[in-house]
């Protein structure tokens, strides 16, 4: 079914035989609000929040606001809606953002960015936040100090005091862990820290719901995507990184010149997720096939 207008809310309703939402193209809370699988009458969303927000704008020692607060346009046609910002004073860079409807139970969101201005490590900052019952999970490079060693793993993030109050950033090399602590953040919300962990393994993750088995998948290609960025179950009722239950994709990182056009491609997937957490792997095969 392709997206139309819903009458009650203003929003653009979409349903097919697995699942069913509401997407919100404008104001600063955009994105996909609700995200039922329709099987359990499960929400992925969180309640306060959405996923597949274009937010923070970045280059490298700067950022230059945050998308979702940028006037945009949209259109609608079929299975796919368009988003689009012009360049402005402080972001001067054209931004295009399509989702569509690429299967039963899948989303997909296309970025397209048209710079006018040279942008070092220039990122666009995609924030997901899943309802607070739902547990994240990251799929990272194998280690010599797990068993089995050296296997690519599942891992699901956890509160320690090492790290608590920090973003946990997933980064796909050595040059791209650089990106989150180079000063980009330094001007905003500086209270937290950015924390380089394990390399990724694919820029694949996931919320699962412990008792539902209901998993919001989200997935990038290596290419487009310099790093996954998690929060962590925290039981403690004030800290972001736990009660708003993110997941962040860092889109690009490379370098712009003037003229330069990149896309970056990214699925979200609602499935019920296998013993094994083999069907991500699947769909993440599927999707970069």
């Amino acid at each position: 079914m392709p997206f139309a207008p819903d009458e009650t809310s203003g929003r653009w309703r979409f349903e097919t035989e697995e699942m069913e939402g509401l997407l919100e193209p404008m104001g600063a809370r955009h994105g996909i609000k609700t995200l039922t699988h329709k099987a359990t009458g499960v929400d992925v969303v969180h309640p306060r929040y959405d996923v597949l927000n274009l937010f923070l704008l970045f280059a490298q020692n700067r950022c230059m606001g945050a998308a979702r607060d940028y006037e945009r346009e949209v259109e609608v046609e079929g299975d796919a809606l368009r988003v689009h910002w012009e360049a402005n004073e402080t972001h001067r860079a054209e931004l295009t953002a399509v989702y569509e409807i690429a299967g039963p139970n899948l989303i997909d969101l296309t970025v397209t960015v048209r710079s006018e201005w040279p942008y070092p490590a220039y990122e666009v900052f995609l924030s997901n936040y899943f309802d607070p019952s739902m547990d994240p999970y990251v799929y990272l490079q194998g280690s010599p100090y797990v068993d089995p060693p050296d296997v690519p793993q599942w891992v699901g993030t956890e509160c320690n005091e090492v790290f608590v109050g920090t973003g946990l950033v997933f980064p796909r090399d050595f040059h791209a862990a650089r990106n989150p602590v180079d000063g980009r953040w330094t001007s905003i919300w500086a209270l937290f820290q950015w924390n380089p962990q394990r390399f990724y393994e694919l820029p694949l993750c996931l919320q699962v719901g412990p008792k539902t088995g209901v998993a919001g998948v989200l997935m990038s290609r290596p290419e487009d995507c310099f790093a996954v960025v998690s929060g962590y179950t925290n039981a403690h009722p004030d800290d972001p990184f736990g009660n708003q239950n993110p997941l962040y994709l860092s889109l690009f990182g490379d370098d712009l010149s003037p003229g330069d056009e990149r896309t970056a491609h990214v699925r979200f997937a609602v499935i019920e997720l296998d013993q094994a957490m083999q069907r991500p792997l699947e769909l993440y095969a599927e999707f970069v096939g």
